[in-house]
């Protein structure tokens, strides 16, 4: 085709130098590894955009993929704003996008039907669980969501039901090799494909088929693709065949922003980018239009310190700004004031939609949403639920609700069968219509069964259940509050129910805990307002606190993960609790990469700050009620001094223990510099290979490895329910079991 008659557009105005010559690149691969804020999306549609209208590129020739459908709708947008070409042929989408309109052209050549149905994540949990069943597998010791979570890295890594069976090691792999088995068989007979078959399939499809791979070579002479840092071993693979080592791709990624490797992302596929594509050419943006020179500095000094990077340096020309302000708080509690506080000053200045405040894991919001609403800050929980309407607290509220009032219908049924007691659908179904018979409430109908109109399992399940409930309510009428849940978890079974080492089930423990810690705070202030009865009150406040719909009308101020934050900005970013276990998480302790990754984690929070950033730690926190000692995050050390401003809350100074405490793995840390060496631990002699320890976070586990002698020999744990991690005796704070 001809030239484009478009908008001007002078190259030379919009761009820098860096991003001219990655969108005026000729042929042949390049990397442009493209700093936080430093106009990726720009160079993208800019190169599109330069394709069509000065090299004479057809735009049907043009592919160009990205993660999410809102990133590429933008993409598209800008595209066809540059050009004036309305609507834009050029493919412009997601990978499954791409790889959905392969398989339904030519889907048959790898034994697909072509009015193939997409399985949603409903979908793929619920054939799992038909799966199990099938395989006379119980969900509580294969969890649905872990087992679908294996066989989803599974097609990640290319990896079919053979392949997967083949490479099987232990008892829970193989039985999910079965289980994956039965799972393509029912997806199969279903005319499904799930979204991890949509890239397995299109992988197939051109590695197979010598014809297609070709006649899509040909057609497509420029494949750009965004976050390149996010591609997994399958879409990395589907790149490759369709352009080959030296065809024209684009990839635009930033090694210092990939989060997802827990997800099948592999940062080797920029680290190793032309071993992949020989010749390949590489560029960096560095200039940065979106943060101050104070908080690239900072964020650039801490993600510095990884190994596992290309390397680059942001800079930027719009001035130092305001330093990095760190707030080393007494607990959380203590946290959420001053985050909300700090909000409440900057209002004359900023909107609330223009503030967000990041967390590391879900838990940590609950007591900065109480605050809030206490406050009356108006909040949106972006990319996740809010506490109180969790699945795991709601079921806690039901059975609290149920204890109260015994003929609450709508909370005696979420309770009935959870945990799983054998009270299947059909037993359900006949106690309410046994209930409606009667126009009765469920309990009644469960306290008077009728003599032989049951079957004797049935009968004995929910008779053992009435039991469970008329104990529990007797110690409801005897415990405090923090005491009956105790005693509520350890009866019903719901303590061990997420009792596995999945990230879903930690997270759901988490937030079991942090609502034990919310009782704990509820029960401390009930004994000065002197309420009559307890659990009534913290039910209302319970349901005072989930009721949100308010808060939906306004925006207000963005609370969520830094996983959901990767691609947002604001002109003002509060990351909090920075403090080890929590950032860097626990479970990347003693594994480099996991650590590295957790570093870019808070990289990437603290570059979605334009403006003003600021980072909280918390001395103490909570943990299942309990106060637990913790230690400052090893990044803030790793943040330079003359970027930061530090302020020390009052509590501190009040409470002697601030001034040297043991940590989240039991080792000493100061929050200042006046602490001395260690106390050498009593049991280190004893901590011999074989025996059997406890951690106090971590859990039971054994020994399996000392290298050297006393307090600074090396440790190798196998935790129960963690697995293995490497300690260091003096400080690992294990007790001999």
């Amino acid at each position: 085709m001809g030239a484009v008659t478009s908008p001007a557009c002078d190259l030379a105005d919009d761009l820098n130098d860096e991003q001219l010559a990655a969108v005026t690149h000729g042929d042949g691969p390049q990397l442009v590894l493209a700093g936080a804020g430093s106009g990726k999306t720009r160079v993208i549609t800019y190169r599109v955009s330069w394709l069509i209208r000065e090299r004479g590129v057809e735009p049907d020739a043009i592919v160009a993929v990205t993660f999410t459908n809102k990133a590429a709708a933008e993409m598209r947008d800008r595209i066809e704003q540059l050009l004036g070409i309305f609507p834009l042929p050029t493919f412009v989408g997601t990978f499954h996008r791409f790889a959905l309109t392969l398989l339904r052209r030519w889907g048959a050549r790898v034994g697909v039907d072509p009015g193939f149905v997409i399985f949603d994540r409903d979908d793929q949990i619920a054939l799992v669980k038909k799966a199990l069943a099938e395989e006379g597998l119980s969900e509580s010791s294969y969890p649905p969501r872990s087992v679908l979570g294996a066989v989803s890295a599974a097609k990640n890594q290319l990896r079919d039901p053979d392949a997967f069976e083949r490479a099987a090691s232990g008892f829970f792999e193989q039985r999910v090799a079965r289980v994956y088995r039965r799972y393509q068989g029912l997806l199969h007979r279903s005319s499904g494909v799930d979204f991890d078959d949509m890239l397995r399939l299109a992988v197939q499809l051109v590695t197979r088929e010598t014809e297609i791979k070709e006649r899509l070579r040909g057609r497509i002479r420029h494949l750009l693709v965004d976050e390149f840092q996010d591609t997994n071993h399958a879409q990395m693979r589907l790149i490759h065949e369709l352009v080959g080592e030296g065809g024209n791709l684009t990839a635009v990624g930033d090694e210092d922003q990939g989060i997802y490797r827990w997800r099948g992302a592999d940062l080797d596929n920029v680290l190793d980018f032309e071993k992949s594509f020989p010749g390949a050419t590489v560029r960096k943006l560095e200039r940065n239009y979106r943060s101050s020179q104070n908080i690239l500095t900072a964020a650039g000094d801490l993600v510095a310190r990884n190994q596992r990077r290309r390397g680059k340096r942001l800079w930027t020309d719009a001035g130092d700004g305001e330093k990095v302000e760190l707030y080393k708080a007494g607990d959380e509690q203590d946290e959420a004031r001053w985050i909300a506080r700090t909000l409440q000053d900057l209002r004359g200045e900023r909107a609330w939609s223009e503030m967000g405040v990041l967390v590391r894991t879900n838990a940590q919001t609950r007591s900065i949403e109480e605050r809030f609403l206490r406050e009356e800050i108006p909040y949106d929980l972006v990319g996740g639920v809010r506490f109180y309407e969790r699945a795991e607290i709601k079921d806690l509220v039901a059975y609290l609700r149920v204890l109260r009032n015994p003929r609450d219908d709508y909370s005696l049924l979420r309770v009935l069968n959870q945990p799983p007691r054998g009270i299947g659908r059909a037993t359900r179904e006949m106690l309410e219509q046994q209930a409606a018979d009667r126009r009765q409430p469920l309990w009644d109908a469960l306290v008077h069964l009728e003599p032989g109109s049951w079957p004797s399992r049935a009968a004995s399940a929910l008779s053992d259940f009435r039991e469970l409930i008329e104990e529990l309510r007797r110690a409801a009428e005897e415990l405090p509050l923090p005491a009956l849940l105790d005693r509520l978890l350890q009866r019903t079974g719901l303590d061990t129910l997420y009792d596995k080492a999945d990230a879903e089930s930690q997270g759901r423990r988490e937030n079991i805990q942090e609502f034990l810690t919310a009782a704990q705070e509820f029960t401390e202030e009930e004994v000065s307002r002197g309420e009559e009865d307890p659990l009534i009150a913290f039910l209302d406040h319970a349901s005072l606190v989930a009721d949100i719909d308010e808060w939906r009308a306004d925006r207000g101020v963005s609370l969520m993960t830094l996983h959901s934050a990767k691609g947002l900005e604001f002109p003002v970013v509060i990351v909090a609790g920075l403090e080890d276990g929590l950032l860097p998480h626990f479970n990347s302790m003693g594994a480099p990469e996991s650590v590295e990754e957790e570093r870019r984690l808070l990289y990437v929070g603290m570059t979605r700050a334009e403006q003003r950033l600021f980072l909280t730690c918390c001395r103490r926190r909570r943990i299942a009620g309990r106060y637990q000692d913790q230690s400052e995050s090893i990044f803030l050390g790793e943040i330079p001094e003359a970027t930061l401003i530090v302020h020390h809350s009052p509590e501190l100074f009040r409470d002697p223990r601030s001034r040297g405490v043991r940590d989240f793995f039991g080792r000493r840390r100061s929050w200042d510099d006046e602490i001395g060496e260690p106390e050498p631990t009593e049991a280190a002699q004893a901590l011999k290979r074989g025996r059997r320890v406890r951690h106090p976070t971590l859990g039971d586990g054994v020994v399996l490895q000392q290298e050297g002698e006393g307090d600074n020999s090396k440790l190798t744990v196998h935790f129960d329910r963690f697995g293995k991690r490497r300690l260091v005796a003096r400080y690992a704070g294990l007790e001999v079991l």
